[in-house]
């Protein structure tokens, strides 16, 4: 290749130019390009521009370029010259500024690492302290000593204070006594007996339970009941569990039926009252007079 073809090929115009002259010396306008190619008039001064990242992929670039170059009689091989251009890399001007915001974020970071390494330390360093001082045993100070002193002295200058004893119980029996009249002796106190002292809280506590006057029904295990009263109004009608209790007063039940009535305690007047004469098939049945007389009910 000889040195003229290498100048013409570094030196040569770029393609856009080349397809401008090409255009105007056939007496073309952009619009006129557009019309005959059926491309839009942007295209066709993106192609006069060497703006070929504006028409998309290279396959694109090859066809609207190929079509342009035919038409103005330039060589078809610049298109693929063409689509094997790749866009220059776009130029980021570098100042001051961006000095500073280096800058700036290595400050946030740093501050930021300072607030994390409090959140963490000052819990733990308070936490230390807290536990020393609850350890640490008390200090009395020069007053509270003081204080102290002076609660002890006065506890021993105080006169020491008899113990209530007979002789008080002497003396308020002579203060009734008429002068004139000679006091009758007093007999001994009589000497208290010796039981070991019984804890408040383990003291037997009274009952303070009435005894039944009416009748009282207990259930050593389950028992249909069917209790009336005088009105004949029914009391209670059910099944009563184990274990349970029913308590009416003296008059309050005129008739009583008792199934399971073996499993049945019943007293009257605080008596047992004997179900056997009113048993059948082990179900009782019985009447209770105003004056607590019993008598078999009618089934």
């Amino acid at each position: 290749m000889s040195s003229e073809v290498i100048q013409e090929m570094l030196f040569q115009d770029p393609i856009g130019m080349r397809l401008r002259r090409g255009r105007e010396q056939a007496g073309l306008t952009i619009e006129q390009v557009g019309q005959q190619l059926r491309l839009p008039v942007a295209i066709v001064q993106a192609m006069e521009a060497d703006d070929w990242a504006r028409l998309g992929a290279p396959v694109y670039v090859r066809s609207y370029l190929g079509s342009y170059l035919r038409l103005v009689g330039l060589p078809a091989t610049l298109a693929e010259q063409a689509a094997q251009t790749k866009p220059a890399p776009a130029l980021v001007a570098m100042s001051s500024s961006s000095r500073l915001r280096h800058a700036l974020n290595r400050s946030v970071r740093n501050g930021v690492y300072l607030v994390m390494t409090g959140l963490l330390v000052v819990p733990v360093y308070f936490a230390a302290r807290h536990y020393q001082d609850k350890d640490r045993p008390e200090v009395l100070t020069l007053e509270t000593s003081a204080d102290m002193v002076e609660a002890q002295a006065l506890a021993a200058s105080a006169p020491p204070v008899a113990p209530a004893d007979a002789g008080a119980t002497l003396v308020a029996a002579a203060s009734e006594v008429g002068a004139g009249q000679p006091a009758d002796p007093l007999p001994p106190p009589a000497a208290e007996p010796d039981h070991p002292p019984v804890m408040a809280s383990m003291s037997p506590f009274p009952s303070t339970a009435a005894p039944s006057a009416g009748l009282v029904l207990r259930f050593k295990g389950e028992s249909w009941v069917d209790v009336v009263d005088a009105q004949g109004a029914r009391i209670e009608r059910g099944l009563v569990e184990a274990g349970a209790e029913r308590r009416y007063a003296a008059g309050q039940v005129a008739r009583i039926t008792l199934g399971n009535s073996e499993a049945v305690d019943v007293s009257l007047a605080g008596k047992a009252l004997d179900l056997a004469p009113f048993r059948t098939a082990n179900v009782a049945r019985f009447t209770v007079s105003s004056d607590g007389q019993t008598a078999p009910a009618a089934n």
